[in-house]
């Protein structure tokens, strides 16, 4: 928890300009907690309602000329800002909810809840009320207009990574059995439950090989055992990117995921990537020069890839130069000049 509460402090702006709602927060994160579809989702609805009928309140006496929601959190306050003339922007940071519904289990089964189905109107009424959608992928923006959404309103702002806190150092030299590697939530969605059972079956093949895991230990543990497979628990940064520097080669099988910024994060570090084509990541490879795409939810794909890895893991530990040198175009600062570029014809007047 204190870390959820750092993360959303904002310690680098005024605290008079910052207003933290430690209670909505602390709903959320106990949500978040509940095995039941049902109850999580019931626990997020509550927690993005209240947060939005406050941010609403506020917009009489703020009266700003834009305002940016994030999806869930905005439908009133999107209402209430059209009342008042007020520009709308949507920061979706997702694919559009009926991609998800259609392709991820867990999305199927919650669309039919009580709480699931509010959910979906809330995001419903914000597509339809914003003047201006942000994505952070052409993927995830092909999901909006799929789903009938003008693609007249959509705009693309790729997100990254502090290039300079993975770069990787200059001595690097990696060596010895292949070494894989998983960053994030151990998840369905993220196509974990193939890359475990990629992995199992590589080592048939190939004993030595080892898969480390940076993230959740109980959840990697129940998909995945045996002395080659390590996990690392969460990691910062810092940590991160010394581990990178071990590293042969990124896996991210995800089912769905509209960026994800490990892919980028890694390439900084010199590491080559295997990523699914529903990441929307994946606009960052160059086959054969900085990693590969594979067909999301194929398990014999993954493992064929990660094996012809092993076979030629001196020509994957040559990419290393390739990635570093892809990864610059994803560093934050370009992502800051394409936000002004976004929200400079919105705000007529300002400098």
């Amino acid at each position: 928890l204190p870390a959820a509460v750092m993360r959303h402090s904002l310690q680098f702006l005024p605290v008079d300009k910052v207003h933290t709602l430690i209670g909505q927060l602390l709903l959320q994160k106990m949500a978040t907690r509940f095995h039941s579809v049902a109850l999580s989702q019931l626990g997020e609805w509550m927690a993005w309602a209240a947060f939005d009928r406050w941010v609403a309140r506020q917009l009489p006496n703020l009266w700003p000329k834009v305002v940016v929601g994030y999806e869930m959190c905005c439908a009133e306050t999107f209402r209430v800002a059209k009342s008042l003339g007020i520009t709308c922007v949507l920061d979706a940071a997702a694919f559009h909810h009926a991609a998800q519904d259609e392709i991820l289990d867990e999305d199927k089964y919650g669309a039919k809840t009580w709480a699931g189905k509010r959910l979906r109107l809330r995001k419903q009424i914000e597509v339809e009320l914003a003047d201006k959608i942000i994505c952070v992928s052409e993927l995830a923006r092909r999901s909006y207009i799929d789903a009938g959404v003008d693609g007249s309103r959509i705009v693309v702002n790729q997100v990254g990574c502090d290039v300079t806190k993975f770069s990787a150092p200059a001595e690097l030299s990696r060596s010895g059995a292949p070494k894989f590697i998983y960053v994030g939530i151990p998840a369905y969605h993220k196509g974990f439950d193939f890359l475990a059972t990629s992995f199992a079956r590589l080592l048939n093949l190939y004993p030595g090989a080892q898969l480390h895991v940076a993230g959740d230990h109980a959840m990697a543990g129940r998909l995945v055992t045996g002395h080659r497979v390590r996990t690392h628990g969460k990691l910062s940064h810092d940590q991160l990117s010394k581990l990178f520097a071990q590293m042969d080669c990124l896996v991210l099988p995800s089912r769905l995921e509209s960026f994800g910024m490990v892919v980028v994060e890694a390439l900084a570090a010199g590491v080559p990537v295997i990523v699914s084509d529903h990441a929307g990541a994946s606009e960052a490879i160059r086959e054969d020069e900085n990693g590969w795409v594979v067909k999301a939810g194929d398990e014999s794909v993954l493992f064929e890839r990660m094996l012809a890895c092993c076979r030629d893991i001196d020509r994957v530990r040559s990419m290393s130069a390739a990635c570093a040198q892809s990864a610059s175009n994803y560093d934050w600062s370009h992502y800051s000049n394409r936000s002004v570029d976004i929200f400079a014809p919105l705000l007529p007047g300002a400098s």
